[in-house]
Parts: C-alpha cells; sequence; structure tokens
C-alpha cells in the first residue's frame, strides 16, 4: 500500500500530538469551602498517602469511562444500538463507592484489616465521583460537575453495631464545593475502634451522599465498596484474592477487646 506525502505529514503530527490535559479533577474533603465536620476528626497523613498513591489509577479509570459514554452517545446519534444494550438513561451525574478499613499497623503499603482491635486506629475511605461528560440526549447539556459547583455536598459514614443493634461510630462531613465541582472527591472517616466488651462486634459502615441546597434532588448511596484485604481459604476452597469488587455486599468489620 502506498503512502502519500500528506497522509505520512498528518500520521506524524498525530503520533507526535501531546497528551492533553485530563477531563478528571481530584479533591479531598480538605478542599471543601466552610468546611464542617462531626466529630471533628483529622485524617492521619499515612491515611492520605494512600489516597496519593492510588488516585491515578482511578483517574485512569474515569478516564475510560468518559471514553465508553462518549462512544455510546456516537452510537445513539447514529441509530446504533447493540442487542440488549440501554440506549436511555444511562448517565451517572452522581455516585460514591467506599472501601474497607485500612490501618498503619505495618510500614507501607499498610494492612487492610477487617478485623479490628479495640483501641486501634482504622479509616475507612470513600471516594465520590461527579460526572463532568456533557451529555445532551440525556439532558446534560450542562455537565454535573457544572451543575453542582457551589452546593453544598454533605457525606456521611453510618455506622451499626449489628452485634447489640445499636448506633455508631458515625461521620458527617459538609461543605461547598468548588466550581465546577471536582470529579473525584476523596474522603476519609478516622476512628478508633471501641472496647465491645466481652463480646466481639460485628459493625457495619454505609457512606451516603447528598446535595443539601433547596430544589436540588441529588443523592447517592455506595452500593459498591471494594474489600481490600485478602480472604483466606476454608476448608480445600480456595482463597480470594485482595481489592475485589463487591457489589451489594455490605462493608463490615470485626472489633474485638484486646
Amino acid at each position: 500500500m502506498t503512502i502519500t506525502k500528506d497522509e505520512l505529514t498528518v500520521k506524524a503530527a498525530a503520533a507526535e500530538a501531546p497528551a492533553g490535559p485530563s477531563r478528571v479533577t481530584v479533591a479531598t474533603a480538605a478542599d471543601l469551602r466552610d468546611l464542617t465536620m462531626d466529630p471533628q476528626l483529622e485524617v492521619p497523613a499515612w491515611a492520605d498517602s494512600w489516597r496519593k498513591d492510588n488516585a491515578p489509577a482511578l483517574v485512569k479509570q474515569v478516564e475510560a469511562y468518559l471514553d465508553g459514554m462518549k462512544d455510546q452517545a456516537k452510537a445513539r446519534a447514529n441509530g446504533v444500538a447493540s442487542l440488549g444494550e440501554i440506549t436511555s438513561g444511562t448517565y451517572v451525574g452522581l455516585d460514591v463507592i467506599s472501601f474497607s478499613p485500612l490501618q498503619a499497623i505495618n510500614l507501607p503499603p499498610y494492612a487492610p484489616s477487617r478485623i479490628i482491635a479495640s483501641g486501634e486506629t482504622a479509616v475507612i475511605q470513600a471516594v465520590v465521583f461527579i460526572n463532568p461528560a456533557v451529555d445532551v440526549l440525556q439532558g446534560f447539556a450542562s455537565p454535573a460537575t457544572v451543575q453542582l459547583g457551589l452546593r453544598t455536598i454533605r457525606i456521611r459514614f453510618e455506622s451499626l453495631n449489628l452485634s447489640t443493634v445499636s448506633n455508631g461510630p458515625d461521620f458527617t462531613v459538609q461543605g461547598l464545593l468548588p466550581s465546577p465541582a471536582p470529579t473525584l472527591l476523596f474522603v476519609s472517616f478516622p476512628f478508633v475502634a471501641p472496647n465491645p466488651g466481652p463480646n466481639p462486634a460485628l459493625i457495619e459502615t454505609n457512606v451516603t451522599v447528598d446535595i443539601v441546597d433547596v430544589a436540588q434532588p441529588w443523592a447517592a448511596m455506595a452500593t459498591r465498596h471494594l474489600s481490600r484485604d485478602p480472604d483466606p481459604g476454608f476448608l480445600g476452597l480456595p482463597p480470594e484474592p485482595p481489592n475485589q469488587l463487591l457489589n451489594n455486599i455490605p462493608n463490615r468489620f470485626l472489633v474485638y477487646s484486646k
């Protein structure tokens, strides 16, 4: 096949073009204006180092997701739909995912642990996703990151002691989003495991997100959580690897008296 001079010039220019800026912006709860926390807690430095180490992978995943959305929009515009494909209502403006507890009980990369001794510090983390994509056909000529700019967001970590059917520990972060809002918002819930007494306590933590401004019907809950620690095999059953994405399975951990 013969390549013309013009084709060669175009291909060379495309190969040498630098990568454009990422569409994905990242922030933490500390970046929110008028930030309030209940209770007032300080996030350990080691928890923030985990965020810095893992943010690039999440940004890459969001970029791939946005590329997929763009391809779907083109297919809808051309009247193309594959078998079983949902061609409307697929725009997710606001979402959240949580992570199983993390402890600094050794040197980095720090050990995930769903079995925690009383008096030990642990952190449960969540990532809020706000969609930066434009999708006119689904009603988002203005992306979610623009619509939620300068709105007050509230993230709640609601825990329930299943062993005693009692509330807590809970944690609430609330603050004003910048404009435009970040694509990824990292929030950490540090806590000291309470003494459960003679019997271990099984605790479940759910994460919810909502916009508190009047006439802003935005809300989400973490239906998925990433289980960071491996699950050992049992009686010949194969072990489960770490970093499993679990859907509709509660984020639970056990606290025992040390």
